[in-house]
């Protein structure tokens, strides 16, 4: 490995030229590091237990000691929180999507003068989106309004094209930023 190629999976040079310092010396004590590394103790206690924290060393033995993890389960564990990570934000980017909406509006009523609002939905549309937010199952909710699961399904499918959705979910948000229920 190279310098700092594990920044990738979020873990600082610093930290990193500490996990390599215990795969070289496995055993070596905490109070001992800072010398060898030429740190501060409270900043190389600081590193230790967030090397801890991600999994990538042992806590202290009876005397102080400290063992790393095998590289392989260690940074197994790296890939999947950052993964994670990366799918959080990745959800949260993909969420943005009423943002173009907004923009969108906004440019179309600058384009055909104040006073033009976005369409609003028909009166079973308004229904269905309400059922999606208050029913868990379709059947319930084809139930409620009074039609067959297919012609539901249909409804909310379209509803999720028009709004942009990529899920049931997002489309019942998107309904409620723009007024609709």
């Amino acid at each position: 490995m190279g310098e700092n190629e594990m920044s990738v999976f979020g873990v600082p040079e610093a930290e990193e030229e500490i996990y390599r310092h215990f795969l070289r010396n496995p055993g070596t004590r905490a109070d001992d590091l800072g010398p060898l590394l030429h740190s501060r103790p409270g900043e190389s206690r600081a590193r230790i237990a967030r090397l801890q924290e991600l999994g990538l060393l042992h806590a202290e033995d009876a005397e102080r000691r400290i063992f790393p993890v095998d590289p392989e389960p260690a940074l197994t564990r790296l890939v999947d929180v950052r993964l994670a990570a990366l799918h959080r934000e990745l959800r949260r980017v993909t969420r943005s999507r009423h943002v173009i909406d907004g923009l969108r509006a906004e440019q179309d009523g600058a384009g055909r003068g104040a006073g033009t609002a976005a369409p609003r939905p028909s009166g079973i549309e308004r229904r269905v989106l309400v059922s999606m937010c208050t029913v868990g199952k379709d059947e319930a909710g084809a139930r409620e309004l009074g039609v067959s699961v297919r012609t539901y399904r249909r409804h909310v499918a379209d509803l999720i094209q028009t709004l942009g959705a990529a899920s049931r979910a997002q489309a019942a948000l998107l309904a409620r930023e723009r007024g609709w229920i």
